[in-house]
């Protein structure tokens, strides 16, 4: 299905054939690197790793440490309502709780701690990396383990919320892999590298999660301490300040969750390449990130309720039900898929005032779907549960997933909007850009083209391949196929002639084409014959 270099006379396909059996070019084909060489060649591959890159990192990490150092300076300027407060409202020792809800919500002072360690640790790493001037190596290394240990100490809170409710998360684990499968294998033309999917859900599983609810734990502290200034002799009102307290709360953790959301998805859209950078690419890194914060939260939360249902009503189950199966691609997936949508569009713009409009747009979407979902979801029940008997079997399989669905079914279908618009305009350039390819080099040919350009004729090849050859030789021939798919993506990406980086990237694209050309389970095959019908 594809023409060699260097061949002569009548164009001939190429045919996949069983591995080992096939054509290694004149010298027997390159030899096979070691699994961990190819490991660290597919990260540096994949991984936009330069200065500018490392320098936009820097800047992401940044601003989430200054959005959690504002959360510490307001919480150490509120006013202290009862006598003898600590100077931060999460050393203040209010009950006293055994077992793993007790370590668990003493969570976040160790968090503080570790937090604040990770700070100077990242200073003095930057302060070495100014002053020796390091080679690229050595420069790339004290990038990254500053990023660790910056962002590092919030994932405590996550991992301790999994190793104490093992049984809950591993609950939650078929559903949250279906999802991710649903993520990796919907995607059409250009798909993005598994490493960035799971970066992506780790960056909303142990970062989102974890610094929101450090943030959230100071925010109650500061919020109480402002609204119950005046009331310290009022034990009442000092309740229902609280509770006020705890209403601006869901706020306050809608707004800062989306805003580690959003410094993920641009972290994770400027630190990987040549890749399709579109609306579609960012839905899916925002939906990642939501899904890795949703196995985390519906751990707790299916963990919590359960222990509660004799003073709530609700069951673990019923949240399982809620959360894990009927509202999986819901709640944060939804609202991280529009966020990421957002902000991919923004980095496909050409002029700023886009990439602003686009990207806010996303931003006070996914804010707005959050607080809706706990505010309107929890305002409705109360209207319609008068009506309807709690806990039955109508309440629990319709009436109360259908109120907490509501809300967010706005954001579900511009989600899915988005993803229907933005796949139909990835296929006009997928098949411009592979037509292109194909025009101007021997990567893409003409007999190839429109395989790659129709996902039916794709595969077709596959299936037919596989039949005719085996499971190996269909194989060979779908790496052989994204790679060619990753080289259009290139070439979509920068249409016009190139030099330096850009040029280079396309040569390895090449490259890596041919090389897999080379590879057992791809040989070329005869020339179709006059009047014969071939892909």
């Amino acid at each position: 299905m594809t023409t060699g270099p260097g061949d002569t006379g009548p164009p001939r396909r190429w045919s996949p054939t069983v591995p080992g059996g096939g054509h290694h070019g004149a010298a027997g084909g390159p030899p096979q690197a070691s699994g961990v060489s190819a490991a660290r060649a597919a990260v540096r591959s994949a991984v936009r790793d330069d200065a500018e890159a490392r320098a936009r990192a820097l800047l992401v990490v940044r601003l989430t440490i200054a959005l959690y150092l504002a959360e510490l300076l307001l919480n150490l300027l509120r006013p202290h309502v009862q006598p003898h407060e600590p100077a931060l409202s999460i050393f203040e020792r209010t009950t006293r709780l055994s077992g793993s809800v007790g370590r668990l919500l003493a969570t976040p002072r160790t968090v503080f701690w570790l937090v604040l360690a990770g700070i100077v640790a990242g200073v003095l790493l930057q302060v070495l990396v100014m002053a020796t001037r390091p080679d690229e190596r050595r420069a790339r290394t004290l990038t990254w383990l500053t990023v660790a240990v910056v962002l590092g100490p919030f994932g405590l809170i996550p991992l301790t919320v999994i190793a104490e409710y093992p049984l809950q998360a591993l609950a939650c684990v078929p559903g949250t892999a279906f999802a991710l499968a649903l993520l990796h294998f919907g995607q059409r033309f250009s798909r993005i590298p598994a490493m960035m999917l799971l970066a992506a859900f780790a960056w909303g599983a142990l970062v989102v999660f974890g610094l929101g609810r450090a943030a959230s734990n100071l925010a109650f502290g500061t919020l109480y301490g402002f609204m119950g200034d005046g009331a310290q002799s009022d034990l009442t009102r000092l309740a229902e300040r609280q509770y006020d307290a705890l209403d601006v709360v869901v706020v306050h953790s809608g707004v800062v969750n989306a805003l580690v959301v959003a410094a993920g998805v641009a972290l994770l859209l400027v630190l990987f390449r040549h890749r399709v950078t579109d609306a579609v690419t960012g839905l899916v890194v925002g939906a990642a990130i939501g899904l890795g914060y949703n196995l985390v939260e519906s751990t707790l939360i299916i963990r919590l309720f359960g222990t509660l249902s004799a003073f709530t009503g609700t069951t673990g189950g019923f949240e399982y039900w809620v959360r894990q199966s009927i509202g999986l691609l819901g709640g944060q997936v939804a609202f991280g898929a529009v966020l990421g949508a957002g902000f991919g569009l923004a980095a496909q713009a050409r002029r700023r005032g886009g990439r602003t409009r686009a990207a806010l747009a996303g931003l006070a979407a996914a804010i707005c779907g959050a607080i809706a979902t706990e505010t309107l979801a929890a305002w409705l029940s109360r209207i319609v549960h008068d009506h309807v008997s709690v806990g039955g079997p109508l309440d629990t399989l319709v009436v109360s997933p259908f109120l907490w669905l509501l809300p967010q079914a706005p954001f579900i279908v511009v989600a899915v909007l988005l993803l229907a618009v933005g796949t139909r305009a990835r296929a006009a350039a997928a098949r411009d850009a592979v037509a292109a390819e194909a025009a101007s080099g021997t990567a893409i040919t003409r007999w190839e083209a429109p395989f790659l350009a129709d996902p039916a004729l794709r595969f077709w090849s596959l299936v037919s391949t596989g039949r005719l050859y085996g499971r190996g030789s269909a194989l060979a021939l779908r790496r052989l196929q994204l790679a060619q798919l990753d080289l259009a993506a290139w070439r979509w990406q920068h249409p016009g002639v190139l030099d330096g980086p850009a040029k280079e990237e396309g040569d390895r694209l090449r490259a890596r084409v041919m090389l897999l050309r080379t590879r057992p389970g791809i040989r070329p095959a005869a020339a179709p014959r006059p009047g014969q019908v071939t892909p």
